[in-house]
């Protein structure tokens, strides 16, 4: 099933991400521990302007435990977000990195996929004939036709199954030694 987060799918959402931010390997983060960043994402799930808050999450929830999460949001929201992550290092007496953990990608006018990702345990399972990514990507590109771009990273999952929706390749740009997409929605 298909659904907003809540606090409740905290400890199952962390993990997910921490995965993922693992997988990353940012920089800014490479002096954090594992148990560090898992702290950092569990109290920052619950803060309204953490990059990972609940409120910018839909997860997908298989037999009542979150299996797959996408957050997205429009890049008039990005601005808002901490990227630097000040408050919770500070709260959790870790030493802050000197540049921001996450620099801001989204362009004008542009929804932006951050992190769409599935719980290994369920990530070659179907219900319905689709793979739980998909149903997640179905969504984020419901809620990214409104704005009509979307942007991801190259050669992954997430854009080639936008390409299939309609999505088209407009610009590549390079953040944290990473390429990035900037796609378009191909009006019909």
């Amino acid at each position: 099933m298909l659904r907003n987060a809540e606090i409740v799918d905290g400890p199952a959402v962390a993990m997910l991400v921490l995965h993922e931010l693992e997988r990353r390997q940012y920089r800014q983060l490479r002096r954090v521990t594992k148990e560090q960043l898992s702290q950092l994402l569990f109290v920052g799930y619950r803060e309204p302007n953490f990059r990972y808050n609940y409120h910018l999450a839909r997860v997908y929830q298989n037999q009542g435990v979150a299996v797959g999460v996408a957050f997205g949001f429009p890049s008039e929201q990005e601005g808002q977000l901490d990227n630097q992550w000040t408050t919770l290092f500070e709260r959790l007496q870790i030493t802050p990195p000197q540049q921001p953990v996450v620099r801001p990608r989204a362009l004008p006018d542009e929804w932006y996929l951050d992190l769409l990702t599935v719980n290994p345990r369920y990530a070659h399972k179907t219900y319905q004939l689709k793979w739980f990514d998909e149903w997640l990507m179905t969504d984020v590109l419901r809620r990214a036709r409104v704005s009509g771009k979307l942007d991801v990273r190259p050669g992954t999952a997430i854009a080639s199954l936008a390409a299939q929706y309609g999505f088209v390749s407009t610009q590549r740009r390079r953040f944290d030694r990473q390429t990035y997409l900037h796609l378009r929605y191909r009006r019909p």
